[in-house]
């Protein structure tokens, strides 16, 4: 049995090798089919944990008006007890690293 194969409940089952799976995200802008270059996101945090809040992605054309939307958005959210959200931003998006990772853009438009 190749190494990437188990069996459960006599059922033969191949996993997946992470180098078989390779996720290029879209811009989020409608009809676009460009590749992200940047998350629409803001800090989030309740209290006990924190993450970036994702408001969409964005191709390098549709930055500003992504980065926009993002902060419309962010205006109209009504947060619960304890929770925290930050300025809407824009930030570099790179394979295989994570959002606590991501570096956040100065210049937002």
């Amino acid at each position: 049995m190749p190494s990437n194969e188990v069996t459960a409940a006599n059922h033969k089952i191949r996993l997946m090798n992470p180098i078989d799976f390779h996720y290029r995200p879209i811009c989020s802008a409608p009809g676009c089919q460009n590749p992200a270059a940047y998350k629409v996101a803001a800090s989030w945090s309740d209290g006990t944990s924190w993450e970036l809040k994702n408001y969409g992605l964005a191709c390098e054309e549709h930055r500003a008006t992504q980065l926009a939307r993002g902060k419309a958005n962010r205006q109209a959210l009504i947060l619960g007890d304890g929770e925290v959200v930050g300025q809407v931003g824009l930030f570099e998006l790179h394979a295989n690293v994570r959002d606590a990772a991501l570096k956040r853009l100065i210049d937002q438009t």
